[in-house]
Formats: structure tokens, sequence, C-alpha cells
């Protein structure tokens, strides 16, 4: 099979104007798509294709706005300006395209005054419990006729229940709606916040970057000649931020991908520099071709597709390396160019080929992980691999042909050294060796593998937040700086239902990780014929008379009770709007959120296992009736789709291998042989992993895939030499493959030191992995090649002697 596409690309060589002219207007055409890529560069990013509603975040996002809000922290002496700035603000900003809603007043004030309406009924009892005996002692110390026997430590009664009764009013705010509650302001009110929703989403950069510009401007505007300070956080703030540094990172790793390959293509072709510009052309096409599919395909880069940009180039110098190095070999022997050319494709297209089949199989294996994000790379990577082999021949042909075309030119092929003449090991040493070096990667690949954990640890594998002087302003205030569970329900009713299944399980500690429920419902006043029979007797007891003997302490307690009991005919529709905007979406649907606050660290993915887990035992979730999201279900989400599926694309991608190197032998042990330096190096790479303390992690577990593809194709030009050779020993073709196979190792690393100057953790350890085993792949090539070769060539002399007697 490999032969057949060989030839069929060899007589392609044959018109290298028209091969030249169809891949620059590709080439021109791939520009549009490229400039309008959008950079989804956040791991929520990756649960749902871009523009498609097909992850709960994404249906929850639409209706409720961008879950995530721009939040403006103002600043200054007089609180007075505070307020009318965020005012004036909220007043321009409320009616623009980009925002859905905005917050800057406290709804505090709200449920103080009607405390009465929400409290449990068993409190209700106590405050009429305490109310009754503040009553009775304001008769008691009024009337002449009663002497009072006992003395005040001994009653205990006045200024206690009197205390008591405040405390219960001051803490029912805390008690029932700490979580929800947001105070905008801090108590002197020099420092004042507005919350500002987007209609977008907050990963969505470039409307991250119009609202905070859009904010910026109508600041400038309000607060001219004002001295006011103006600081800015939230997660929209967030995205901006994480797009400036890892927008320059990715240009930057660009920038030092095509410099370094350039490097390798210097070092290699200085003496011939028309190879220089042939090589790169040949290397920089597919890449161009393949972001701008992934412009027409998908219309993104995610977090996991910009390794691409990273691998792909390298993997296209390999090619590009071994094409020239067989047409070396070609020219060396005085033949034309259109011949060298043909001879080295012919050459070196089945093993490259078959190298390129199984990069591709293991990308695309990474199809059977059912995220999205990781479904794209699988995609985008098969199709750039392929790219890769197929235009990288082909143009470095054509280039090869138009400059040779009136004046071929001599080349000469690079070496790192001298030949020497290497004899071959004894036999019995070359046992011994393969016998010591295959038990000692036994152990290290049973401990390794063994010991090999997980890394759940988000909070070393996710760029994070570092302290502002916002975040500093916030603390002063009672912003809150929690981010809640998110669940969307059908309709208000619904909403009900769900709060009484979370009180029953709550009840039986059944959900441990979940610490709070709150939906509209219990922001709803509940007037049961019991409540207010209870109101009625409390509104009876606070007589003029009785108030009017109360000192002011107990005076201002009974006043808010007063002002609570006249507002008890208060619907869900008499809410602040802050509290109705957060529990409806955006088609005006009352009470179809929900939001769940928990108690676990959200930086620690197991439990954010255990609190999904949780989640998932309230009914209306189990079935997929509500949907549900927030960063713990996102990571929790993240981690069971790789972790379950993982193994899949691992076995099925190792099947492949197996399946193309028998392809291309045709015969079994050839196939074992090639494959055993992978073996061997994946064995030291998990003990290294061990020792160096690398563990897995979401990010580094997809460099395993790349790691087995990448550790075939020195191996694949060793044995395909070797089984080729027509004199020498498997020495002498170690030797003179050293140096292409050297090159092309060195330009897989190059994503290795890119990756590792990333400052996002996660894409930093990728390199790590990529790294460690890249280098245990090389050693295991140049060391247990030479030894299972040696001792086939051993048999091979032994049995050319045998014959000969």
């Amino acid at each position: 099979m490999f032969s057949l596409i060989s030839k069929i690309v060899k007589r392609l060589t044959r018109f290298p104007i028209a091969i030249l002219v169809i891949g620059t207007i590709f080439a021109i055409l791939s520009v549009p798509p490229i400039m309008n890529l959008r950079w989804d560069i956040q791991l929520q990013d990756t649960l749902s294709y871009n523009g498609e509603e097909n992850s709960d975040y994404k249906k929850i996002e639409k209706d409720f706005g961008g879950l995530g809000s721009l939040t403006v922290v103002l600043h200054s002496s007089d609180s007075l300006l505070n307020y009318n700035t965020a005012k004036a603000l909220a007043g321009k900003l409320q009616n623009d395209s980009l925002v859905h809603f905005v917050e800057f007043e406290t709804e505090t004030d709200f449920y103080t005054r009607n405390s009465l309406l929400y409290i449990s009924e068993s409190d209700l009892d106590t405050i009429i419990a305490r109310v009754a005996k503040l009553k009775k002692q304001a008769i008691e110390e009024n009337n002449p006729f009663i002497v009072e026997l006992t003395s005040e430590d001994s009653s205990g009664t006045t200024a206690s229940d009197t205390g008591r009764t405040s405390e219960n009013f001051g803490d029912l705010q805390k008690k029932y709606f700490d979580m929800m509650a947001q105070s905008h302001s801090s108590a002197d009110g020099t420092i004042r916040v507005v919350d500002i929703y987007p209609t977008q989403s907050h990963t969505d950069l470039k409307a991250s970057r119009a609202l905070l510009a859009l904010t910026q401007d109508h600041l400038a505007e309000i607060n001219a000649g004002n001295d006011i300070q103006v600081y800015y956080t939230g997660k929209v703030y967030d995205t901006i931020r994480k797009g400036k540094t890892l927008l320059p990172e990715a240009k930057l790793a660009g920038k030092l991908t095509a410099l370094l390959i350039l490097l390798l293509y210097v070092i290699n072709f200085y003496r011939q520099p028309q190879l220089i510009v042939v090589s790169s052309i040949a290397t920089a096409l597919p890449i161009l071709y393949t972001l701008a599919l992934a412009g027409c395909i998908y219309g993104r880069i995610n977090l996991f597709t910009l390794l691409l940009a990273l691998v792909l180039p390298g993997q296209a110098c390999q090619v590009v390396s071994h094409v020239l190095k067989r047409y070396f070999i070609e020219r060396a022997r005085n033949l034309s160019p259109q011949l060298c050319i043909e001879s080295a494709v012919l050459g070196i297209g089945p093993s490259t080929g078959a190298f390129t089949c199984i990069m591709a199989a293991l990308f695309a294996c990474m199809f059977f992980v059912p995220l999205p994000g990781l479904q794209e790379l699988a995609v985008l990577g098969s199709l750039g691999i392929l790219l890769n082999w197929f235009v990288s021949i082909l143009v470095t042909s054509s280039l090869l042909l138009v400059f040779q075309k009136r004046k071929p030119f001599a080349v000469s092929d690079f070496r790192l050294s001298r030949e020497f003449q290497i004899q071959l090991l004894p036999q019995k040493l070359n046992v011994v060796l393969i016998a010591i070096i295959s038990v000692i990667s036994l152990v290290c690949l049973i401990y390794g593998g063994k010991n090999l954990k997980f890394f759940y640890d988000f909070d070393k594998t996710e760029i994070q937040k570092p302290p502002s002087a916002a975040d500093s302003l916030i603390a002063q205030t009672g912003f809150p700086e929690y981010d809640p569970i998110i669940i969307q329900v059908p309709d208000e009713a619904s909403g009900k239902e769900l709060y009484r299944n979370f009180t029953k399980l709550k009840e039986r500690g059944g959900i441990p990780n979940i610490k709070k429920m709150y939906t509209l419902a219990q922001f709803s006043p509940h007037m049961s014929e019991s409540r207010a029979a209870k109101l009625d007797s409390l509104q009876a007891m606070l007589t003029p008379n009785v108030i009017s003997q109360l000192d002011s302490g107990q005076l201002r307690t009974f006043t808010l009770i007063r002002e609570s009991l006249y507002r008890r005919n208060l619907d869900a529709h008499d809410q602040p709007k802050n509290i109705l905007s957060k529990f409806s979406d955006k088609n005006g649907n009352n009470g179809v959120f929900a939001f769940l606050f928990h108690n676990i660290d959200p930086d620690d993915g197991l439990q954010c296992r255990h609190l999904n887990s949780d989640i998932k035992k309230l009914q209306g979730i189990q079935d997929g009736e509500y949907r549900v999201t927030g960063i713990p279900v996102i990571r929790a989400t993240v981690l069971d789709v790789i972790l379950k599926n993982l193994d899949k694309t691992i076995t099925v991608g190792s099947f492949l291998v197996w399946f193309f190197l028998l392809l291309y032998y045709n015969r079994f042990s050839r196939a074992i042989f090639t494959i055993l330096p992978s073996l061997f190096a994946m064995s030291w790479l998990l003990i290294l992993m061990r020792i160096l303390g690398i563990e897995l992690s979401v990010y580094s577990s997809l460099a395993f895939p790349i790691i087995i593809g990448a550790s075939v194709d020195g191996s694949l030009q060793l044995w395909t030499a070797f089984y080729n050779k027509q004199e020498g020993t498997a020495l002498t073709v170690m030797q003179k493959k050293f140096s292409g196979i050297a090159i092309s190792q060195m330009a897989s690393l190059i994503a290795c030191y890119v990756l590792l100057i990333s400052s996002h953790p996660g894409l930093r350890s990728i390199g790590q992995v990529m790294l460690v085993g890249l280098i245990c792949i090389f050693t295991a090539q140049f060391t247990i090649f030479p030894l299972i070769a040696g001792s086939l060539d051993h048999y091979r002399i032994w049995k050319k002697k045998r014959e000969s007697r």
C-alpha cells in the first residue's frame, strides 16, 4: 500500500510548476480563515464545539448570559461620588447589546425590611415568645402596683431578651441568604463595586475585550475631572488577562519554532543555501493549510489544538530531512535531479508513509475521548500529519526541480561525525547486555507503571489569578468571592421540587459535598395560614401604648417588626431586580435557575469528581432533565471523560501501530524488532517520571499518543536501512543513519522546548513529559537497535559460514 502511494506521489512530482501554482493558490486562500480564527483558550471551551450548544455549559450560558462578569471597583474618599459614578455607569451600560444586566446596589435592605416574611415558623415562634416577654416586662416596669423582688441579674430578661431579639433580626439575612446576599460597597462607601454581566460568553476574548473597552470609555466620560481610582477584576477580565499572556506566548512560540527549525536547516544545508529555502517553504505550507482547515471546520483554536502549531512543524521537518537525506545519496551517484527525486520518493516514501499513517492514526484515536476540544485535536492533527507528508514531499521535489532546471547544483551530505570502522560486540556479550537491559526495563515498566499517579491539583495545571489591588479592595466589602454551581430547570415549579429533593437528601446526609441550595422559591415570601395567624398575633402585641414605653434599643427592634408586618402581601415579582435577574433567563422566565454552594476546594480534581457525583444524585439531574454547570463540574467532567476513555485511545492506537507496521513489513518478526525500542523507551519514561516526580495530569496525558508515534520514526528508518543493506553491519547502518535521525529527533524536540517556556502550567507539563519521553526514545533507538540487529548480524554471519562449509 505504501509503495503504491509513493508511486502516485512520484508521478505527481513530474508536474512541479502545477504543484507550486496550486500550492501558492491554497496558501493565499488560507489567509482569511486564519485571520478570522477565534482563540478559545480556557478549559471550559473544550467542552463544546464553537457555536454549538452541545454541552450544559453552552446551553445555560445562552439563556443566562455570560457565566461570569466584569467587576469594576471604584475607590475614592467621596462615598457619594462613588455611588453616583456607579449609578451613571450602570445607566449607560444597561441597555447596551453587550450587557445582560448590571448590579451596583445591595439588596440587603430589602430582606432586612421584610425579614418576617422569610424566616421559618419555628424562628417566628421564638420571636413571638421574646416579644411577649418584652411586652410583659415593659408593662411590669411601668406598673406602680408591682414591686420588683428580684435583682436584674437574676431575672436576666430585659437586656438579654432585647439583645437576642435584635441579634435574631440582625442575623436573619446571614442565616437564610448569606450565600446569595451581596453588598456592593464598604461600610463607609469609599469602595463601590459594579458587577457587569455580559450577553456573550465571558470566554469569548473578542467580546470580552469589547465590553472592557466600552466600560472604560464610559468611565472616562463620567469621571472626567473626578479624583476616583478604577480597578478591574472578574472572569471577563481574567479572560482578557489570560489572552494577554497566552496569545503573545503563542506568537513567540511560533516564532521560536520557526527559528529553531531554520537553525536546523542552516546547520544541515549551510553549504547549499538553496536547500534552506526549499526546506523552509515545504515545512511552512502544511501548517498553514492545517490552520486554514481549523478556521473552515471549527472557526477556532482551542487549548488543545494550540499544540498543532508546535508539533506539526517538527514532524514536517522530519519528513523533509528524510527526503533530502535520500536525495543526497542519489545525487552522489551523479544521477539527474528528476531521477534523484523519483528515487528518493520511492526509497523514503514507504517508510515515511508508514510513520505518517501511525502518527495520524494515534491522533485520530483521540476522537474516542468524547471531549469536543480533544476531538478537534484528533481531526486536525490527523489531517495535519497527512498534509505534512503529502505536501512536504511534493513541494520539496517541485522546488528542487525548479531550482535545478537550468543548472543542477551539487549537494554534500552533512554528518555530525566521521565514519569509523566499528566492530560487532561478541555474541555472548551482546546477549548478556540484551538480557540485563530487558530485566531492568521490565522492572522499570512494572514499578513505574504501578506507581504512576494521576495529578488532580488544578492549582498547578491552570493559570492562577494573581493577587490584585481590586481583590484586596473587594475584600473590604460584602461582595461575594465564590463561584456557585448553576442548575437550569424548566420552570419555577421545577425549582421548588428540586429544592425539596435537595432538602431530603441533605437531611439524610446523602450529599455531604453540597452546602446549600438557593432557588427563587426561597426568595419569595411564603404566606401560609399558620404564618399569617402568627404574624397577626405578633402585630396585636405591638400596640402604641407598649411601644411608647420602650427604650431606644427595643424601639428599633419593634419598628423593624412593624415594618415587616405591613408587607406581608409581597410576591415573587416584588423581589429586587438583582435577584430576579439572577434567577431568570434572558427571555424573562422567572425562577428557571438554581444555585448550589459547595464546601470543597475547586482546585482539587478528586473533590470535584465527588461533588459532581453528589450533584447527580438530585432528581432531574440524574436523567438529564435539568442542566448543570460550574467550575468544579467542568473540571470533574473533563477528568471523567479523559480518565474513562484515554485507555481506549492508547489501546486502539497501539493496535494501529502494529497494524501499519505489519502492513509495511508484511512480516511479524520485523514489526516486533521495530517496536522494541519504543517499548524500552516507554518503560524508561515511566520510571523517570516516578524519579523526577512528574505526575500524569489532564494535559500531560496527551503527550503519550504523540510520544508513541514519534518513537516509531527512528526505528523505521534504522530497520528499513538494515533490511535493505547490501553490505556492512548494524553498526555501520546506524552510523550512516545517525545524522539524519538526530536531525529529525531534534525537530521533534522543538515542540518540547517551546512548551517548556509556556506560562500555562498544563501546557508546560506536556512539554516536560514529551522532553523526557523523546530523550528516552533517542537513547533506546541507538542502544536497543545495535544490540538486537547485532545479534541478527552474528546469526547471518554464522549462517553464511555454515553454508560455505
